[in-house]
């Protein structure tokens, strides 16, 4: 675990980019000057989220209490923080930029402890708290696997995910999309999958990329993401369900009975096993919802 350097609980109105009070509101035009002046890194996928009425919605969303633990994913220049810090909750912010955080250390937000690490090597299970709730504006590159590291797989949650109460991020437009899709459209996929395995996700507001600084190439959305006490489906062998699920999407355009090939059944003999659940022989992954995707490995497990 990197060392972590926790900010004095006071609050201070030195900032070097952003000269004004730290319990005063900034305004779009103060976090743009203040993101501008800062060399972004495109490897790092930084794209500063600027717009104060956004940030504000992403924090309310989290419905925070002073007794809460919020782990913020790449904070960046603490402009995400400077709305989370008023709840007076306890604030774990990770950012893999040294210069971010040592920005960030320089802001004094009361409550917060920042470690220097990729979020994805960040061991949330040393966190001693009761309960987490998670929020950040997360690069668009690694946003699945964000998504994994906090939920897991489908028969593999992560060690933590007891502790996570909800999860409110912004990503892509078109993921978020993704994340909510239902079946039988273009944007149903493996992720939409995973996500209702674990959560009920909703998408709460679609952000036009002049939000952003640098500008990226797309609109963006926040979305909400509630986990499950249990997954939302009767499954003997959830491991085989994400089998089948992977196998399904890695060609989706071809038929799921095609797709099967390691259950060591022809694709007749699967036919015949999905007409027996009232499920289209002919039918693509994208068609079919969780529950009928636990219909099928309930019946292959049945089998062996």
């Amino acid at each position: 675990m990197v060392r972590v350097r926790r900010v004095r609980n006071e609050i201070r109105s030195q900032w070097r980019f952003l000269a004004i009070s730290a319990t005063e509101t900034p305004t779009k035009a103060q976090l743009t000057k203040a993101a501008r002046v800062f060399h972004t890194k495109k490897r790092l996928g930084q794209n500063f989220l600027v717009d104060p009425d956004v940030l504000s919605r992403i924090a309310g969303a989290l419905e925070l209490k002073s007794t809460d633990c919020v782990v913020e994913i790449g904070p960046g220049l603490g402009f995400l923080t400077r709305f989370l810090s008023p709840y007076g909750c306890r604030i774990l912010a990770v950012d893999l930029d040294r210069e971010c955080v040592e920005e960030l250390e320089k802001s004094n937000y009361k409550g917060v402890e920042i470690f220097h690490q990729d979020f994805l090597q960040f061991d949330l299970s040393s966190i001693e708290c009761e309960s987490l709730k998670v929020a950040g504006n997360v690069p668009y590159q690694i946003t699945t696997p964000i998504v994994a590291r906090l939920f897991g797989e489908i028969g593999s949650p992560a060690p933590w995910l007891p502790k996570i109460e909800s999860v409110v991020m912004t990503v892509q437009k078109e993921v978020a999309e993704r994340f909510v899709a239902k079946p039988n459209n273009k944007e149903y996929s493996q992720i939409t999958l995973l996500i209702k395995y674990f959560a009920e996700a909703e998408l709460l507001e679609v952000v036009p990329k002049d939000s952003f600084v640098p500008e990226p190439n797309v609109n963006s959305a926040v979305v909400r993401m509630v986990p499950h006490q249990r997954p939302p489906i009767e499954c003997v062998d959830h491991k085989l369900l994400r089998q089948i699920i992977r196998a399904g999407f890695k060609q989706r355009r071809k038929m799921l009975r095609n797709n099967l090939t390691f259950l060591n059944k022809t694709p007749e003999e699967i036919g015949k096993l999905f007409a027996s659940l009232r499920i289209d022989p002919m039918v693509r992954a994208e068609r079919l919802s969780l529950e009928q995707f636990a219909k099928i490995a309930n019946a292959v497990t049945a089998l062996r």
